[in-house]
């Protein structure tokens, strides 16, 4: 249990550091912290997440109930987003981008730039390769396909404009090729000196994630969009539980039902909503208030949500 909350506070500590220094970036300039963020988005999406996804995915050895697992939780994030579509037009009343929003802050986790560190740092080299598995085959997916086509359906964008983007997500993405590369190769082709290379990329997505979503929630913040202390209202509220509980709830309890779930999945699944909500929110025309928040406050309470998790023997 310590070696689990040492590790999550290390990460913890990063991401504060790396979104003050983000935050300070755009205060100063807005204009230099719009091109630092472009280099560090261009930087994970063109070299590191590429090289990550294709070393671990070539040396991946998915057992049967890994790939049942992966299917589980891949279905458990669109059941939360299935439900928090019900709530919005039911007991929340949302307006449609709200409810967008809300349905995307739901179906995306921040599996790669929080996620992916943390099993680096708790797992076997062989569980983190799973979780490398895990983010690609249900994260990549969804961003692509269950992200923009909420946005497609909710936002003020014109439908048009959103499914050239999903496209572009699809094709223009050096993420996908990467991973069908190492799908394909032999285990050969990503030798095991290339293992170490991989884990310090992985690291390395922690501090460049933050630092965007800093300088982004700072022009966010100066645009009247996000306030600070952000309000914990009931759709928040919503997304907070389905998207960190309801996955670990349902993977848990296929674990107890007799399928083998990786450690790394549980771990996964409990992850707060992705930072790329927001380009997807930017993009299609959803509702900026609620993603952001959404943002803040899930990944405020990742510490206390995975420590309760180590406590009760679900990791």
């Amino acid at each position: 249990m310590h070696g689990t909350i040492r590790a999550v506070l290390a990460v913890i500590l990063t991401v504060i550091v790396a979104v003050g220094v983000g935050v300070a970036i755009e205060r100063r300039s807005n204009a230099a912290a719009h091109r630092v963020r472009q280099l560090a988005l261009q930087t994970m999406l063109w070299a590191l997440v590429p090289f990550v996804a294709y070393v671990n995915v070539a040396r991946l050895q998915l057992s049967v109930d890994a790939g049942l697992s992966i299917a589980v939780g891949g279905a458990a994030f669109l059941a939360g987003g299935a439900l928090m579509a019900l709530l919005g037009r039911g007991p929340l009343a949302l307006e449609r981008p709200v409810a967008g929003a809300a349905i995307v802050a739901t179906v995306q986790a921040n599996t790669a730039y929080l996620g992916l560190p943390l099993c680096a740092a708790l797992f076997t080299h062989a569980e983190f390769t799973q979780a490398v598995a895990f983010d690609a085959l249900i994260s990549l997916p969804m961003f692509a396909f269950g992200s923009y086509s909420v946005g497609a359906m909710y936002g003020h964008a014109p439908r048009t404009g959103v499914w050239s983007r999903v496209r572009a997500a699809l094709t223009r993405n050096p993420v996908l090729p990467s991973l069908i590369a190492g799908l394909l190769v032999p285990n050969a082709w990503a030798p095991h000196a290339l293992v170490t290379p991989s884990k310090v990329a992985v690291f390395a997505l922690l501090p460049l994630g933050f630092l965007i979503v800093g300088v982004t929630l700072a022009d966010e913040a100066k645009d009247g969009t996000l306030r600070v202390p952000p309000p914990l209202t009931a759709p928040v509220t919503a997304v907070i539980g389905l998207r960190m509980l309801l996955p670990v709830a349902v993977l848990a309890l296929a674990d107890a039902l007799g399928l083998d779930v990786p450690a790394p999945f549980l771990l996964l699944a409990a992850m707060p909503t992705g930072l790329n909500t927001l380009v997807v929110a930017h993009a299609t025309g959803l509702d900026l208030r609620l993603v952001a928040t959404s943002i803040v406050w899930t990944t405020t309470l990742v510490l206390p949500v995975v420590a309760v998790l180590d406590v009760t023997g679900v990791l």
